[in-house]
């Protein structure tokens, strides 16, 4: 039996129909590829950019209606429109995935402040993935061939941040990410670093508290579950984080405390290929790890390596997760 993955639009007006088109062209063996979004828009994306609209092995689900004016809609011109086209493609998607009809989610780019206006009350998908899986801790994991960073906080001004970290944040994110190393990307042993937040990890309390307030005690009551498990993993930190991702040691994925901590590295080494993986869903979802793009839309320039990369994922992790039951 092949297995079924559910993708997503994202915003029509940005690079998702571009980049599903050029990473769909190609069958994936043994997978079955569902599409959700307009139909329409998909069509006059292929015809703009000479692509096949009908790829083989390719199922195509509409998920816009006639009063959605996708006709309108204009690459790199996004708003409330585009908003809800790409909120009505999440939410079938999502459906069918719940429902057990889909193995995995994959999901493109939404434009947050469209999907806002269309009414969508989440800051992003994460948000709208756990309050429908009904599950309370998830974090993101940035992948990449080289690297993988897991946030501990979001979309958030920096200024908050400190304010947001807890130990039990730190805690059960690290117990989730170590997790996801083992389950789902075949790492019998992770090695997990844990980034401070203040220069030089806060020099022992002289540029900041949080790394002995928070960060060390909730790397100690993560590393005292694993233990209990036969020590299957090793956490160390916190760390400096201007010289956690240079070595000496090579980390299996590093924890940093918040949003650009983490994207500046995994965008500097893994700007087209990384994927953005959500942790503590009981369903699995990627996507491609970069935004909507409006910029570049309809120029035919979209990288689409990151698409693919995101699908190539969700399949692997789908069958490690059957092979152990």
């Amino acid at each position: 039996m092949s297995l079924r993955v559910a993708i997503t639009m994202g915003d029509p007006a940005g690079i998702g129909p571009e980049i599903i088109l050029r990473t769909l062209q190609r069958p994936t063996p043994g997978v079955s590829r569902r599409v959700f979004g307009s139909r329409e828009i998909f069509v006059r994306t292929a015809k703009r950019l000479g692509l096949n609209p009908k790829p083989p092995g390719v199922i195509w689900v509409d998920t816009s209606s006639s009063g959605d004016e996708a006709d309108k809609v204009e690459p790199g011109v996004s708003g409330e429109r585009e908003g809800a086209l790409s909120v009505a493609a999440l939410e079938k998607a999502m459906e069918v995935v719940v429902m057990g009809r889909a193995d995995a989610l994959i999901t493109a780019p939404i434009t947050k402040a469209s999907a806002r206006a269309a009414g969508f009350p989440f800051p992003g998908h994460t948000e709208f993935l756990a309050h429908r899986c009904g599950v309370a801790d998830t974090a993101m994991m940035l992948a990449g061939p080289q690297l993988r960073v897991v946030p501990l906080t979001g979309h958030m001004p920096l200024h908050a941040v400190s304010e947001c970290l807890d130990v039990g944040l730190v805690r059960d994110t690290l117990l989730l990410t170590v997790e996801t190393l083992t389950r789902d990307l075949g790492v019998s042993r992770p090695r997990v670093a844990l980034a401070g937040l203040n220069p030089h990890a806060g020099e022992d309390g002289m540029l900041g508290t949080e790394e002995q307030d928070l960060l060390a005690p909730g790397l100690a009551l993560a590393a005292e579950t694993l233990e209990k498990q036969e020590g299957r993993a090793r956490l160390v930190g916190p760390l400096p984080a201007d010289g956690i991702f240079v070595g000496p040691e090579t980390w299996d994925a590093v924890v940093c405390c918040y949003h650009d901590q983490a994207m500046i590295p995994i965008k500097i080494l893994h700007r087209d290929d990384a994927v953005n993986h959500t942790l503590g869903l009981p369903v699995v979802r990627t996507s491609p790890a970069h935004g909507s793009a409006l910029d570049i839309a309809d120029k035919g320039t979209a990288r689409h390596e990151s698409m693919a990369a995101a699908i190539k994922m969700a399949v692997e992790i789908v069958r490690r997760r059957q092979r152990a039951g």
